[in-house]
C-alpha cells in the first residue's frame, strides 16, 4: 500500500530542509569575530574586479539621500555569506540593491590573515549623497562632509568591536 504525504507534512519537510541549509551559516555567525568596517582590510581585501548592483527604476525614496547597512560574513574561502540589509535609512526600496552589491563581492585574505579567519562585519552603502568635486571651495567641502556624515550615521551598527 502506498501512502501519500499530506501538504502539511511536505511543508514540514521543506521547512526542515531550509533550516538544515542555513545551519552552517548560523554556526559560523556565532563563532566568528565581529569587525568594524574600517578594520575589514586587516583580515580580508576585496578581490572583485567587478561589483554588480541591481538598481530599481522606481520605488519608495530611491532618489533621496540615504544609506543601507549591509551585514555579512566573510567565510574562510573569501565569499560573502548571510548577506542582509540590517538597516535602511530613510526607509526605501534600496535595501535589495545594496545586498546585491555585497553578494557580488569576493575577498582574498590579508597578509596578516594567513589562517583565513572568517569574520562578521557590515558595510554602509550610500545612495544619492552630496558629492565633493575638485574645485569645491573648502568651506563648502566641510559642509558637504557634515551632510554626508549626517546621512550615514543612522546606518552605523552597534556590536562590532575595533581590532
Amino acid at each position: 500500500m502506498t501512502r501519500l504525504h499530506s501538504p502539511a507534512r511536505r511543508a514540514h519537510g521543506a521547512l526542515i530542509g531550509v533550516a538544515l541549509a542555513l545551519l552552517p551559516a548560523l554556526v559560523l555567525a556565532q563563532s566568528v569575530q565581529r569587525v568594524i568596517p574600517e578594520n575589514i582590510d586587516h583580515y580580508w581585501v576585496v578581490d572583485s574586479s567587478h561589483v554588480e548592483v541591481t538598481l530599481p527604476y522606481t520605488g519608495t525614496n530611491i532618489n533621496k539621500p540615504g544609506c543601507v547597512a549591509v551585514s555579512f560574513l566573510i567565510g574562510s574561502n573569501g565569499k560573502t555569506l548571510d548577506v542582509r540589509a540590517a538597516r535602511v535609512a530613510p526607509p526605501s526600496d534600496l535595501g535589495p540593491s545594496a545586498v546585491s552589491m555585497i553578494e557580488s563581492m569576493h575577498y582574498r585574505p590579508a597578509a596578516a590573515n594567513t589562517a583565513q579567519q572568517p569574520i562578521a562585519s557590515y558595510l554602509i552603502v550610500p545612495f544619492n549623497l552630496p558629492q565633493v568635486h575638485a574645485n569645491t571651495p573648502p568651506a563648502l567641502r566641510a559642509r558637504i562632509a557634515a551632510q554626508r556624515k549626517h546621512y550615514l550615521e543612522p546606518c552605523v551598527l552597534p556590536g562590532y568591536a575595533p581590532r
